[in-house]
């Protein structure tokens, strides 16, 4: 388990804060484009924020032109902002309209002042050191992934490289994982002068056990036999392909299972391939394409499943295996970043390199065994999740942003 601070801290009074999360609507559902793991912890930070007080003002941009400007949601104000196309775009894309959504925050940082910006992923990191210098507001950024993680080298990930390297440089960071600390000074050549590893939290009232055969009759499964699930976007670099033939050849080994997959864009998904490829090893039938489900469901998607695969090439903390840990599920995940801190033997999980489809195969098969399921499902109740709370993560962070004015 991450070693977490001894406790959270209090606050001196209410701070008024802004979140800039300019590639994830948190109002988005899971699955749908761009909605990951930043959406749901930039949503959730928000909620925890706003329950202690804290006015908490999520800038994000518009992708659908008939989505309100600006709406309440939790104790908090979700504003989209201008910035290119009222579309989905992808995070490359996005890198064009920078300025037009700095000017447009500009305008928004004119109507009201803030204590603390608390930005997230590169794009939104940029303008929240933009914002910052002009304006003397304290600055924290998160790092929910790397630039230098990606395998090609075009002009947007170069970009993306140095605007992380300036951040790391300047502004107060929150990393989700100790492996991190590593990969700053090996890809970037720097240590962040000012630095918290601080995980993501978890909703504690929604993500817990629940009775297997009244979710999987509430998702439209059936309820008898043994299922491996997985909770995510249907993008190659989240291993869904590579899962689909390791649990073709689960299957081939003599494991009778099925296989839930809950994500999936309304347009330009992946679904048809995916489902060409399961038909391709002969498993089609025992594939189930659940779609995107609103927010308030995924716990269901996670307590239907026997065990969840996290097949990520990359994770730079891995919010899906917490979740599914929350709700008393042992989880099979790539052996990579912040996957190698909350999959763990004593947490009921195992760890696969990325790409071993035999490894998948196997430990997937192992953890599905009646008696070792029951065993693993026992330690992942023992090891428990309570310390990443969202309230206790958000005070963290907000302690941390401002640790000059917040009372220890």
């Amino acid at each position: 388990m991450l070693s977490l601070e001894r406790r959270a801290p209090a606050f001196a009074r209410a701070y008024s804060i802004a979140l800039i999360s300019l590639h994830a609507d948190p109002a988005t559902v899971v699955g749908s484009p761009q909605n990951g793991g930043v959406t749901i912890y930039v949503r959730e930070l928000a909620r925890a924020l706003a329950q202690f007080g804290h006015r908490v003002d999520v800038f994000t941009r518009r992708t659908d032109p008939q989505a309100p400007a600006s709406e309440r949601r939790d104790g908090y104000t979700l504003h989209r902002i201008a910035a290119g196309p009222p579309a989905h775009l992808g995070n490359d894309e996005i890198a064009a309209h920078l300025d037009e959504a700095l000017a447009a925050l500009d305008e928004a940082f004119d109507r009201h002042a803030y204590d603390l910006i608390s930005s997230h992923y590169w794009l939104s990191g940029t303008l929240g050191d933009a914002l910052a210098r002009r304006r003397g507001i304290a600055h924290v950024h998160t790092l929910h992934s790397h630039g230098t993680a990606r395998k090609r080298r075009d002009a947007i990930t170069l970009e993306r490289i140095e605007i992380e390297r300036k951040l790391l440089q300047t502004t107060p960071i929150v990393t989700l994982s100790p492996s991190h600390r590593e990969l700053f000074a090996r890809d970037y050549g720097l240590v962040p002068p000012r630095l918290a590893v601080v995980p993501a939290g978890v909703d504690l009232a929604r993500f817990r056990p629940g009775d297997v055969a009244e979710t999987r009759r509430a998702l439209g499964v059936p309820e008898r036999g043994r299922y491996v699930g997985y909770v995510g976007r249907l993008t190659r670099e989240k291993g869904i392909d590579e899962l689909i033939s390791a649990f073709a050849l689960l299957r081939a080994n003599g494991t009778e299972a099925g296989l839930l997959v809950v994500g999936g864009a309304q347009r330009g998904s992946r679904v048809p391939e995916l489902r060409a490829l399961a038909a391709r090893f002969g498993v089609a039938e025992h594939v189930h394409f659940l779609g995107a489900i609103p927010n308030a469901r995924v716990a269901d998607a996670f307590r239907a499943a026997d065990v969840v695969a996290v097949p990520s090439h990359y994770e730079a903390f891995g919010l899906v295996a917490l979740e599914a840990r929350a709700c008393g599920v042992p989880v099979v995940a790539s052996d990579v970043g912040g996957l190698r801190d909350l999959v763990t033997p004593a947490s009921g999980g195992a760890r696969v390199a990325p790409g071993d489809l035999a490894g998948w195969a196997r430990e997937l098969g192992a953890a599905l065994e009646p008696g070792e399921l029951q065993r693993r499902r026992a330690r992942v109740l023992h090891e428990g999740v309570g310390p990443y709370s969202w309230t206790s993560i958000a005070s963290r962070i907000v302690a941390f942003g401002l640790h000059d004015v917040c009372a220890d």
